[in-house]
């Protein structure tokens, strides 16, 4: 009777054991295994800095990324890649902002085109109304923000110039960069 009892517990942690570790096993490769969620939207932004709008249209602000021939499915991205697919420009638009992963926030944008901004001097708008720490904050599909920087004597014309859905409607369809869609 002792040796069945044994037995028994010797089965319960083996089998214990075997549920243990598929469930780790699961665990641990469903992030590998299961595909990401394809992100693809727009957003549109301006910044001014001592009353005059920067422009971002330039080649050194734009993301430039070669088209793969198997279109990604055999390329496993860098930590860099991942940054720049949150929030990049490109197609020479330096006005709409394309997001590829989940997550992005403004802070993402501005580190991707190397600008710097001074987060708790500057002032922001989005889609109008002022916001705080807006670097924090998430860029959604068809937003708008307008950062100001430096001293601005007239925030209501450049609130005016925000950058609008139909500007970024006319953006994606014109869009020549592989990576849209």
């Amino acid at each position: 009777m002792a040796k069945t009892n044994i037995t028994r517990k010797l089965l319960y942690s083996v089998i214990l054991l075997f549920f243990f570790s598929l469930a780790s096993f699961v665990w641990v490769v469903k992030d590998r295994v299961q595909p990401v969620k394809k992100v693809h939207y727009h957003a549109g932004f301006i910044v001014v800095n001592n009353n005059k709008q920067v422009s971002f249209s330039g080649q050194k602000y734009m993301s430039i990324e070669p088209c793969v021939l198997d279109n990604g499915k055999n390329h496993e991205d860098s930590e860099e890649d991942l940054q720049r697919e949150k929030a990049h420009l490109h197609d020479s638009v330096g006005d709409v902002v394309h997001v590829e992963r989940e997550g992005a926030k403004w802070k993402d944008l501005f580190t991707n085109i190397n600008y710097t901004l001074q987060y708790r001097e500057a002032e922001a708008y989005i889609n109008g109304k002022k916001v705080s720490n807006f670097q924090d904050l998430p860029i959604k599909e068809y937003d708008s923000l307008v950062v100001f920087a430096g001293m601005n004597d007239d925030v209501n014309k450049f609130l005016s110039q925000a950058v609008t859905k139909k500007h970024i409607q006319e953006a994606e369809s014109k869009s020549e960069d592989c990576g849209s869609e």
